[in-house]
């Protein structure tokens, strides 16, 4: 544990401007000012690199092979984060929002402490939001209702504390405008969640939650359904000795696999 707080430290240390620092200094020892020259452009690359990096999903590859779903979660959790520190501080009606967000999105167990850290990465001044929205756009950017929840989370936790006003609203209208929204889409959108109160789920097709094409044959959706079940039946995770958050997250990804295999059915008739 002590060790996972240093490697954290040391990569946010880095990641501040500190790769520049020493890129520099080993540039000037080496060849003087031409070499602390091209060392503050190496450093510079593998800050932006580096900042990056810590915000790209990685870690959730084995546990989200989809990467829709890897991306929309990852982006939502950072950029919340951004949106929640852009007033200045991040307050604990903020902190509620963003906790009501991972409920919906089902982070549990490991899941719930990453979303967590991607959420304290988006405060950082020199997150890299231009390129997290890009990024999320690229994979995406052609469904609409995954644009608009992903809006909606941010809304919410820029709501949280009254009616956003000043660099939190521009950054706001920033992101809309980012995922194809114009000014008063984002009102409106505001207006309604203002008078719900609520957050929804992330989108999902159930083709997604099995992880096969809308194209599969009937029985590539069959093998797919049963390898998840296999996967992530409570018994099976019991048995394996797993943690409770574990098998709890289990249960729900095995609750969505019937879910979304019986609507398959529903649709083909078999």
């Amino acid at each position: 544990m002590k060790g996972r707080r240093v490697q954290q430290q040391l990569q946010e240390h880095v990641s501040g401007g500190g790769g520049r620092i020493v890129a520099t200094l080993a540039g000037a020892l080496a060849f003087g000012f031409p070499g602390a020259l091209g060392g503050l452009l190496v450093g510079y690359a593998g800050d932006v690199g580096l900042r990056r990096w810590m915000v790209s999903g990685w870690r959730l590859r084995k546990r989200m092979p989809d990467q829709v779903q890897r991306q929309y979660l990852t982006a939502a959790c950072a950029v919340m984060g951004h949106v929640a520190k852009s007033d200045g501080r991040v307050s604990e009606a903020e902190i509620t929002v963003a906790r009501q967000v991972f409920e919906v999105l089902d982070l549990h167990g490991d899941l719930r402490r990453e979303a967590i850290q991607l959420f304290g990465r988006g405060k950082r001044r020199d997150f890299p939001l231009t390129w997290v929205l890009r990024r999320f756009n690229r994979v995406c950017g052609g469904e609409d209702d995954l644009l608009q929840a992903f809006l909606e989370y941010q809304a919410a936790v820029a709501q949280a504390d009254g009616r956003p006003a000043g660099a939190q609203h521009a950054l706001l209208l920033r992101i809309a405008r980012r995922l194809g929204f114009n000014e008063p889409e984002l009102r409106r959108l505001m207006r309604g969640q203002r008078g719900s109160g609520a957050v929804r789920a992330m989108p999902q097709s159930p083709y997604r939650v099995l992880g096969v094409a809308e194209s599969a044959s009937t029985d590539q959706i069959r093998l797919a359904y049963r390898k998840l079940i296999s996967r992530h039946h409570p018994d099976r995770l019991q048995a394996q000795g797993c943690t409770e958050d574990e098998i709890r997250e289990g249960a729900g990804r095995t609750h969505a696999a019937r879910r979304a295999y019986d609507q398959i059915r529903r649709q083909r008739g078999f």
